[in-house]
C-alpha cells in the first residue's frame, strides 16, 4: 500500500507494518479467553504462533478472522445466509454503505461473504472512540480497517477530519480498493435504518463542484445487515429510554466493550446479508437540480429504500409490529414460537416501576417492529 502520507493517521496498516503489530498482539493477556470462546478445544499458544506468523493483512484475515467469524457464526446463529451475489462489482472500488446493528459484525460478516465469493475484502470504518488501548488499534488497523473520527463540538476539526476522510474514500475506491461504512454515526438503537445525509455531504467534499458525479463515482452499494434476535437490544433500548427520560445519555467506562462482546457472544438466531442494487448516477441524475440539502436528502431516501427492501424480516419483525399497533395485521408471517422469541427477549427488560417498564416494552417491540414499518412505508 503507497498513500498520500495525508492519510497516516486514519490508514490501515501497511504489510510492513503488520508483524510487529501482530508481535504485540500475541503476547496480550486477554488472547487466552478470547481464543478459548472462539475455538474451544484447541490450544492458544497454537493461535499466538498463527499471530506471530501473519506478514499481511489478507494473512490476518485468511488465518485468523475468517475462521474467527465462521466460529462466531456457529456457535451464536442458527442460520446464514446471503443474497444480491449478482450486485457485487468485481474489477472496481465499490462504496459500501450498510445499515449498523453491531459494533463489530455488520463489516465482519460481509467480508466473510466477499473471501467466500473471491472478492477482495473493502477497508472497513473504525471509530475513533473504540481506539482505547493500543490492542484494539493493533487488531483493527492490520485488519484493513481505517479511522472516522467521531464528531466533536470543535466545527473546524469536523470539517477538517471530514475533508480528510472524503479525499481517502474516493483516493482508495479510484485505486481499485472498495470501502465499507456504516449508514450513519453509531448504531441503530431502535431498528429504524436511516442514511444520515451528512454522511452523503462528506462524502461529496472530495469533488464538491458535481454533486452527482462525485456520488456517482463512488459506485455506492447500499448493504442490509438482518438479525432476527439482536442481542444488544435490551441494551440499546435502555439507552434510547434513558436518552429520552434524561435528554442525554453518558456511556459508562467499557459500555462500548460490552456491547462488543455481547454483540458477538450471544445467540442471533438467523442471520441474512444482502448486497443491494448500486446507486447509479441515473437513479441520481433526477435530483441535480435541487438545493444541496434537498439533493443529499433524496439519495439518502434512496439508499434507505434500497435498505428496506433488501432487509430480511422474520416472524419476530412481524409479531412486534403487531403487538406495537394492537393488530393482527402480519398474523400469517408469524407462528407461535415467534411470539413466544418476542416474549423471551421482552423478559429481559430490567425491573421498573409501571410506566417505565411500559416504555421499555414497547421500545424493544419498536425496534422489532420498524424494519415492518420501513417496508410497508408505514408509520404508527
Amino acid at each position: 500500500m503507497s498513500l498520500d502520507k495525508r492519510f497516516d493517521d486514519i490508514r490501515p496498516y501497511t504489510n510492513d507494518e503488520i508483524p510487529a503489530a501482530m508481535k504485540r498482539l500475541a503476547s496480550e493477556p486477554l488472547l487466552d479467553k478470547v481464543f478459548s470462546w472462539l475455538f474451544p478445544g484447541q490450544p492458544v499458544q497454537d493461535w499466538r504462533n498463527k499471530l506471530r506468523s501473519v506478514k499481511s493483512n489478507l494473512e490476518l484475515q485468511e488465518r485468523i478472522m475468517h475462521p474467527a467469524a465462521e466460529s462466531i457464526i456457529g456457535q451464536t446463529m442458527s442460520g446464514f445466509s446471503f443474497s444480491g451475489e449478482n450486485n457485487l462489482q468485481k474489477g472496481t472500488g465499490t462504496l459500501y454503505i450498510s445499515n449498523h446493528r453491531d459494533i463489530i459484525l455488520d463489516a465482519t460478516l460481509l467480508l466473510l461473504i466477499l473471501y467466500r465469493k473471491g472478492f477482495p475484502t473493502a477497508e472497513v470504518s473504525f471509530g475513533s472512540n473504540l481506539m482505547q488501548s493500543q490492542s484494539i488499534v493493533d487488531v483493527g488497523k492490520s485488519n484493513k480497517m481505517y479511522k472516522v473520527f467521531r464528531k466533536s463540538g470543535n466545527m473546524r476539526d469536523l470539517v477538517k477530519n471530514s475533508r480528510l476522510l472524503s479525499d481517502y474514500i474516493r483516493y482508495r475506491i479510484n485505486g481499485g480498493t472498495s470501502i465499507w461504512i456504516a449508514q450513519h454515526e453509531g448504531r441503530s438503537k431502535d431498528g429504524n435504518d436511516l442514511t444520515d445525509p451528512g454522511l452523503l455531504n462528506m462524502l461529496s467534499m472530495s469533488m464538491k463542484k458535481d454533486l452527482v458525479g462525485a456520488l456517482a463515482s463512488l459506485n455506492i452499494v447500499p448493504v442490509a445487515v438482518s438479525y432476527e434476535i439482536e442481542p444488544c437490544d435490551v441494551l440499546k433500548v435502555c439507552e434510547t429510554q434513558k436518552t429520552m427520560e434524561q435528554g442525554f445519555y453518558n456511556k459508562a467506562p467499557g459500555e462500548d466493550l460490552v456491547s462488543i462482546v455481547t454483540g458477538i457472544t450471544q445467540n442471533k438466531g438467523r442471520v441474512h446479508i444482502t448486497v443491494c442494487p448500486a446507486v447509479t448516477i441515473t437513479d441520481i441524475e433526477p435530483y441535480r437540480d435541487l438545493p444541496q440539502a434537498d439533493f443529499f436528502h433524496q439519495v439518502a431516501k434512496l439508499v434507505n429504500e434500497r435498505i428496506y427492501q433488501g432487509y430480511r424480516l422474520y416472524g419476530i419483525n412481524y409479531a412486534a409490529c403487531d403487538r406495537l399497533r394492537g393488530t393482527t395485521e402480519f398474523m400469517e408471517h408469524y407462528s407461535e414460537e415467534d411470539i413466544t422469541l418476542l416474549d423471551s427477549r421482552e423478559k429481559l427488560l430490567p425491573d421498573s416501576d409501571d410506566q417505565t417498564s411500559t416504555a421499555l416494552r414497547d421500545l424493544l417491540r419498536r425496534l422489532y417492529a420498524n424494519p415492518v414499518l420501513n417496508r410497508m412505508n408505514m408509520t404508527l
